[in-house]
């Protein structure tokens, strides 16, 4: 990629939505450093000699399960000083054989670029990272499981706040470890939402 921030949308849907497996190839080929690393929820390539070949397999793998796949890049962001992207993405994955209609799911791709061993003023994938939701992790494989997924979640958000005011009442609502000066001892405090200053003590 000569100009990444206006390629990595083409880039991202010839290596996705492949036509057949020897385009899919020849875009990993061209757009991957040979050692380069993936990083996703269900998988992972360690970055090694060759070890584009394993992410090649799990794009093809990919392509095998949905034959049928939209994609939308919405955001692209480049730090150039960095040399990484962060991606925006929806899509839609419908597994083959699956009677379920498939549903949008979001992620963020975070990709780490490097100067490539042909040509240096060009830049290929040294690491990509993608990053899902649980719910559109659930919406990429089993969608029907979406609404499951959510009241887990707003279970847990309860729980935490349940757990909050409990403990608080209890006097746990933290604690600040302090040295004190010239030993090596430390004081257990407690630290309170009123903003009163520690205790050496817990509260009755």
């Amino acid at each position: 990629m000569e100009n990444p921030e206006k390629e990595i949308t083409q880039v991202v849907k010839a290596l996705t939505c492949a036509e057949t497996p020897e385009g899919q190839k020849a875009a990993i080929e061209k757009y991957y450093a040979i050692d380069a690393g993936f990083r996703h929820p269900l998988c992972t390539v360690l970055s090694g000699p060759n070890s584009r070949n394993s992410i090649l397999g799990i794009y093809q793998w990919y392509r095998v399960l949905s034959p049928e796949i939209s994609l939308e890049v919405q955001s692209v962001t480049y730090n150039e000083s960095k040399q990484e992207l962060f991606l925006e993405v929806a899509q839609r994955f419908h597994i083959r054989w699956s009677p379920l209609q498939p549903s949008p799911a979001r992620l963020i791709v975070h990709i780490v670029l490097t100067p490539s061993v042909d040509d240096p003023k060009l830049f290929v994938i040294a690491l990509q990272e993608d990053f899902y939701h649980p719910e559109d992790l659930a919406a990429l494989v089993v969608p029907p499981l979406i609404p499951v997924v959510r009241l887990l979640l707003r279970a847990g958000s309860m729980a935490s706040n349940v757990n909050a005011f409990v403990f608080g009442k209890l006097g746990m609502f933290g604690s600040s470890w302090l040295l004190s000066p010239g030993t090596k001892s430390c004081i257990v405090g407690y630290w309170s939402p009123q903003g009163t200053k520690p205790s050496s003590s817990p509260p009755p």
